[in-house]
């Protein structure tokens, strides 16, 4: 067994009942992984056959486990603790890890960041660039498919929130003084559609601000939401011409 300084990045993928996609997961992970990473895999108990994917898989995978959980983020928490790499990485299902980032980790592992995040390709289309400042307080500016987490500085998922408890943990990281350096290359391929595009999603989103930053911050939040959507209406219009 390798030695934990010797692991930069845990890859932590999380599925239930989607056999078929975990392996499409595998091995976009597997085309990527090098000997600094290492694949951990929490299942909820499904029982369409992901365990004997799993076993088949067995040689490739550091660490996995398949029992009943409390959700996404619940599943997510367990995936961190049994993680020993300096740097923590989630992929779900309908991503694809399109490029695994090493020396610009090693770099930014040499500069004590605690945050780094890239840009992802989303649905094939379009390219989401990660931002940080003051818009994280708004609005989640770091794309959970393309950020990586100093391990040691993670503060968990808030498993109250169903949704957003990925921005909450940005935002939380972010009021704790988190140093977060930014990267342009694309390093995964996030398919849209999840629960975080549900329309009764918008409360938690608001729940998330006013939790970190105050009530005060909600109007902004609901304005840059409009604004996004409005953007997003004019360039189906714009392609449809």
């Amino acid at each position: 067994m390798r030695d934990s300084t010797q692991i930069l990045i845990s890859i932590i993928i999380v599925v239930f009942q989607n056999r078929d996609e975990l392996q499409q997961i595998l091995e976009s992970v597997l085309r990527n992984k090098s000997g600094s990473a290492e694949i951990v895999v929490i299942d909820g108990g499904s029982d369409d056959g992901t365990i004997d994917m799993l076993r088949a898989y067995g040689s490739a995978i550091d660490y996995w486990v398949s029992e009943p959980d409390e959700g996404i983020y619940d599943a997510m928490n367990k995936g961190i603790a049994a993680s020993r790499g300096r740097f923590i990485y989630h992929i779900n299902a309908g991503d694809r890890l399109l490029y695994l980032p090493i020396s610009e980790l090693l770099e930014s592992d040499a500069e004590a960041y605690d945050v780094v995040s890239f840009s992802v390709c989303v649905d094939g289309r379009s390219v989401f660039h990660p931002v940080a400042g003051w818009r994280l307080r708004i609005n989640n500016t770091l794309h959970h498919q393309g950020t990586f987490y100093r391990r040691s500085k993670f503060p968990g998922y808030n498993v109250t929130f169903r949704v957003f408890a990925d921005f909450d943990a940005n935002q939380r990281l972010a009021l704790r003084g988190a140093r977060i350096k930014l990267w342009d290359k694309v390093v995964a391929l996030y398919s849209s559609g999840g629960a975080s595009s549900q329309r009764d999603a918008a409360a938690e989103l608001y729940r998330v601000v006013a939790a970190n930053y105050g009530n005060g911050y909600v109007p902004l939040t609901w304005l840059d939401c409009k604004f996004k959507g409005l953007r997003r209406r004019w360039e189906r219009l714009s392609l449809r011409r």
